[in-house]
C-alpha cells in the first residue's frame, strides 16, 4: 500500500520535473524532440526496407511480364509476315505460272487445249508422273501432250473421269511410248524417236530414223504430229549436239528441254 502510493507520487513528480525542465529550457525539449524523431526516423527506415524491396520486386516482376507479352507479341508478327511472305512467293511463282501457259497456249495450235492443276504427286516418283484434276469429263483424252512454261515435258497417261495421270518424259520407261520429235534442218524434216533422259546433263536422248543428216546447234525440236499423238509444232527443246551411233542407222541427238520440268502446280493439256 504505501509502495504504491509512493511510485504514484514519484511519477508524479518525475512527469512534474520533466515537464518543467523541457519549459524551462526550449533547447533542450529541442534536442530530445531531434533525438527522438531520429529515431523514429531510423524505425520507420528499418520498418520500410522490406516493404521498399517488395514492391521493388513487383516493379521488377510487372516490366518483365510485359517485356515478355511484347516479346510474344513480335514474335507473332514476324511469324504471321514469315507466313504472309510464303504465301506472297507462291502466288507469284503460280502467277507467273499461269502467265507462261496462257502465252504458250494462244501461240500454238490444238484442238483441244486445258489448264489443269497438278493434285497429286508422289515422293518417290516426284519426277515421273503426277495427278491432274482433269477426266474424261473435261473432254482430257490419252492422246494428249503435257506442257509447262516452255514447252512439252509429258504425255497423258491414263483417264479417270474427273483426275487423269501424267507420265513425264523423263521417265525411264517413257521410250516404249514411240514419241516422235521432228527437227527441221537444210530444208527438210528430220525425224527422231525419244529414247530417254540423261539425268547428268539434263538432256533428252532421241534416236534419228534414216541417214545421218547434218543438224546444227541450237536448232529447235518439235512434236511431230505422226502416231499416236496428233498435236503437231509443240516445242520440246533445242539441239545440243549429235553423235553418230554405230550399231543402228541415223545418230543420237541431245535436246536440251525448252520447259520447265519440275513444274509446281499448273499444266497446260493439248490435243486433238
Amino acid at each position: 500500500m504505501f509502495l504504491n502510493r509512493f511510485f504514484k507520487i514519484f511519477s508524479f513528480v518525475f512527469v512534474l520535473t520533466v515537464s518543467g525542465i523541457l519549459f524551462l529550457f526550449p533547447s533542450v525539449r529541442t534536442s530530445i524532440v531531434l533525438k527522438f524523431s531520429d529515431i523514429l526516423a531510423i524505425v520507420d527506415k528499418a520498418v520500410s526496407v522490406p516493404f521498399v524491396v517488395v514492391e521493388s520486386k513487383a516493379k521488377d516482376l510487372k516490366n518483365l511480364s510485359e517485356l515478355n507479352d511484347e516479346n510474344r507479341s513480335l514474335k507473332s508478327r514476324l511469324y504471321q509476315k514469315d507466313i504472309d511472305q510464303s504465301k506472297l512467293n507462291r502466288l507469284e511463282s503460280e502467277n507467273r505460272e499461269l502467265k507462261d501457259l496462257m502465252s504458250i497456249k494462244n501461240s500454238v495450235s490444238g484442238s483441244k487445249q486445258v489448264v489443269s492443276e497438278i493434285i497429286d504427286r508422289n515422293y518417290g516418283s516426284w519426277d515421273q508422273e503426277f495427278v491432274i484434276d482433269k477426266g474424261s469429263s473435261d473432254g482430257i483424252s490419252d492422246s494428249m501432250f503435257v506442257l509447262s512454261s516452255g514447252g512439252v515435258i509429258g504425255v497423258v497417261e491414263s483417264i479417270e473421269k474427273n483426275s487423269s495421270k501424267v507420265k513425264l518424259l523423263v521417265e525411264d520407261t517413257i521410250s516404249s511410248q514411240h514419241l516422235t520429235f521432228k527437227i527441221e534442218s537444210q530444208g527438210q524434216s528430220i525425224f527422231a524417236l525419244l529414247n530417254g533422259y540423261e539425268e547428268k546433263t539434263g538432256e533428252f536422248r532421241l534416236l534419228q530414223i534414216g541417214d545421218p543428216i547434218e543438224i546444227k546447234k541450237g536448232t529447235l525440236v518439235s512434236t511431230s504430229g505422226l502416231g499416236k499423238y496428233k498435236s503437231s509444232d509443240l516445242p520440246l527443246g533445242t539441239v545440243t549436239s549429235t553423235q553418230k551411233v554405230s550399231d543402228q542407222l541415223g545418230q543420237e541427238i541431245r535436246v536440251k528441254p525448252k520447259a520447265n520440268l519440275d513444274v509446281n502446280r499448273y499444266v497446260l493439256l493439248i490435243g486433238e
